[in-house]
């Protein structure tokens, strides 16, 4: 008698797999941009915004501040600013970033005056005195800055006024380190620009 065939049937196990085995591996995130110029780009990681501004004013170089006279300031002298005042007024120098001042080909005096927070005469005497400053002049006399004029301003203002060089000095500078000098004006102002971005945001925090 031939026996019949047996059947035989096999089931696949079922594996069953831990949860983090599965879990889907998490997408780092980058840090958000919160301030971008032509030459530095910040993320800040959540923190404590103080700490981000003393670290900023640590890096923006601080010039010696020079003493204040004993004399009491005389009301009839106009136009004239304490050493304080004036000292105060480099970290509010607002020139346009390079995208923007390329936009126009000449800006007047009165205009770029304004930027770097003093009168028209000094830039005139500035002239006068340097040789790098070559604004254009028109019939009238009027004197137009063109992009390159306004990058040399830059660095005079940023070798008399936050380097405290001499006129003498800064001209014996140019000379020799003129790349030199573009790179530092360029880059303390960058820096600037993101220490007033920092106070405001931390201004606007404490609100």
């Amino acid at each position: 008698m031939i026996p019949e065939p047996v059947a035989i049937i096999t089931e696949t196990p079922l594996i069953e797999t831990e949860p983090s085995i599965i879990a889907e591996t998490p997408i780092k995130q980058e840090d958000p941009v919160v301030f971008a110029d032509e030459r530095i780009v910040v993320k800040i990681k959540p923190k404590n915004i103080t700490t981000e501004v003393k670290a900023i004013e640590q890096a923006i170089p601080t010039p010696p501040k020079a003493a204040e006279p004993l004399a009491t300031k005389q009301p009839g002298k106009r136009g004239r600013k304490s050493f304080r005042e004036i000292d105060t007024e480099i970290d509010l120098v607002d020139i346009p970033d390079e995208e923007t001042l390329k936009q126009k080909l000449y800006y007047p005096i009165s205009e770029v005056a304004k930027w770097f927070k003093v009168n028209t005469s000094l830039l005139r005497y500035w002239e006068n005195e340097f040789d790098i400053l070559q604004p254009r002049k028109t019939r009238k006399g009027d004197r137009l800055f063109r992009y390159e004029d306004i990058r040399n301003l830059q660095l005079i203002y940023f070798l008399l006024r936050q380097r405290k060089f001499s006129i003498e000095g800064a001209r014996a500078y140019l000379k020799q380190n003129k790349h030199q000098a573009d790179v530092q004006a360029q880059l303390v102002q960058s820096l600037t620009k993101f220490k007033s971005f920092l106070l405001e945001l931390r201004a606007g925090l404490g609100n």
